[in-house]
């Protein structure tokens, strides 16, 4: 029952914190039956943009009042063209792969993964600690979340020049992990290279 109070108050909390997407949200014809492109309003295709760029933890919040505009999201990845600077929220973007499996598709995928912060962007004691992290959350993130990590720090450990203390200390913090792939996103498809800008 405390666990049911719980959600209740995190999706109360989470709705508040979205509450200003609601007027477009609400005004929009959601035409489930159309072609990707008429199913949603102009002005919701934008609000799924600027958010898939910008906020997948406002995205994620909307998504789980909105459940309809899942499937639409997952398809609108596709036309998602890498060209932001901004990194996704690691626990957003899990959430965001755990809403959509039931409509993966490997650029979809793809696509969430590129958006996710990456190694060479910190030093190496923030990626020891995040090292730490994601021992400590790969129960909680994603799979596909935890094998990316988890191959970029073994990848990072083997192609930096680390003193053989430093290799160590990165590894440990990882032995732990159960390497797990639920979902082959990197074989190539006429997906695989299909990155072109927002089309309105």
């Amino acid at each position: 029952m405390k666990k049911n109070y719980e959600n209740t108050g995190r999706l109360v909390e989470n709705f508040t914190q979205i509450e200003h997407y609601r007027p477009i949200i609400e005004k929009d014809n959601f035409q489930k039956d159309e072609p990707h492109w008429r199913r949603i309003s102009k002005n919701t295709i934008t609000l799924f943009q600027v958010l898939i760029d910008q906020d997948l933890n406002d995205l994620t919040r909307l998504l789980e009042h909105y459940p309809k505009y899942i499937e639409w999201v997952c398809e609108h990845f596709r036309y998602a063209y890498s060209y932001s600077e901004n990194s996704a929220d690691i626990v957003a973007a899990s959430k965001l792969l755990t809403m959509g499996e039931p409509y993966f598709s490997k650029q979809f995928v793809r696509n969430v993964v590129r958006k996710l912060p990456k190694l060479d962007e910190w030093d190496l004691e923030k990626i020891k600690d995040f090292s730490k992290q994601l021992y400590e959350e790969n129960a909680h993130w994603h799979p596909i979340i935890v094998n990316h990590y988890y191959d970029a720090l073994l990848l990072y450990t083997k192609d930096k020049q680390l003193h053989p203390l430093q290799r160590i200390a990165l590894t440990n913090q990882i032995k732990g992990i159960r390497d797990e792939h639920t979902y082959d996103y990197n074989a190539q498809d006429r997906d695989a290279v299909l990155d072109i800008p927002y089309m309105i």
